[in-house]
């Protein structure tokens, strides 16, 4: 935060004068760690916030963890033109546990940039529409449009309703979506949005796993 690649982030925000959520590998000052960092910038250029990668995959292509280590820290929740964002980043999305977190802190828009290739594009979809409707909230997804270095990534940006309809897919540069907080108030008063979060029983159960497995 506040090196050159950030400064550029939030000069191309208020240049645009739009919100922009951008990324770096930033190395951590006090404990020299590096780690897959997003960061939230509004219309202004003024930071709002930043999460970083929990989840890292390790296989053909994807070696994050031979670059950077896993984030350390809950997501929470950003303010954004009056509505209240979380950010996850590509394989976070397949563990349920950072858009619960968000959900049960108050998100109602999730922004979940990836990088994943186009044959496994129809679980990506499955997964994102899925935790949208567990959240009940909004989520945007923005892929990596092609392939790079010879990895085959490339796979529609999407953006889903809290209800699990998909309201835009697209391969293009560009995409309008429209977000309805009426709608967002009928998918939370609907099931599953309705559903208790016992955050006390879930402490509890990780917990008892933590014990057993240390």
């Amino acid at each position: 935060p506040g090196g050159p690649r950030f400064g550029r982030l939030c000069d191309a925000a208020a240049d645009a004068e739009i919100a922009l959520l951008g990324g770096a590998i930033v190395r951590d000052a006090e404990t020299g760690r590096r780690h897959n960092t997003a960061f939230l910038f509004d219309a202004s250029g003024a930071s709002l916030g930043d999460y970083r990668k929990v989840h890292l995959p390790y296989e053909d292509g994807f070696w994050e963890a031979d670059h950077y280590e896993p984030g350390d820290e809950p997501p929470r929740v950003m303010e954004l033109a009056g509505w209240r964002v979380g950010l996850q980043i590509c394989s976070d999305i397949n563990r349920p546990f950072g858009c619960q977190v968000l959900a049960a802190r108050g998100a109602e828009l999730l922004l979940v940039p990836r990088a994943t290739p186009e044959e496994t594009y129809a679980r990506w979809r499955l997964i994102l529409r899925a935790a949208a409707v567990t959240a009940g909230a909004y989520l945007i997804s923005v892929n990596r449009p092609g392939p790079e270095a010879g990895v085959p990534i490339g796979a529609p940006s999407i953006a889903i309703a809290p209800d699990g309809e998909v309201i835009s897919e697209s391969l293009d540069p560009v995409a309008f979506v429209d977000l309805s907080s009426s709608e967002l108030a009928d998918a939370r008063r609907e099931y599953p949005g309705y559903l208790s979060r016992p955050v006390e029983l879930y402490r509890r159960g990780w917990a008892e796993v933590e014990s057993a497995s240390s």
